[in-house]
């Protein structure tokens, strides 16, 4: 999907600008420093929270990406894949995205990522099967 690539690329390149896919009543879910879920609202906390990552450490590899039409013309798309750091080391991590339609295209109403440990992306894949 265009959406992925497009979003995963700039990640890499650009992470600064990662933002603008958002809109400011959009929703980014993200673990904090104990390791919880927090939810951040709008343009400038969603800014703030992904600059506090430095992604010029990670690489990601996108393994799956899936798509399906939701209600009022949104789009919800469901990656998984592995972050690679600058140790080598992979981690594998699930990212769901409610994409919502706007004059030109998409923009992210709602964001949650998830690093998975190895049984845990076994576990949340059989989740969604099963539901």
């Amino acid at each position: 999907m265009a959406f992925a690539n497009q979003y995963y690329q700039i990640l890499a390149s650009s992470p600064q600008l990662l933002f603008r896919f958002y809109k400011e009543g959009s929703t980014l879910r993200r673990l904090d420093h104990r390791g919880e879920m927090i939810s951040v609202t709008g343009m400038d906390a969603i800014k703030e929270k992904l600059l506090s990552v430095d992604y010029s450490e990670y690489r990601a590899e996108i393994k799956t990406v899936d798509g399906q039409k939701s209600m009022n013309g949104c789009l919800t798309v469901l990656v998984a894949g592995y972050l690679t750091g600058k140790d080598d080391g992979k981690k594998k991590f699930a990212q769901f995205f409610m994409l919502a339609p706007q004059d030109k295209g998409y923009n992210v109403l709602n964001d949650i990522f998830r690093l998975l440990a190895p049984e845990q992306a076994q576990d949340a894949a059989m989740r969604l099967l099963v539901k």
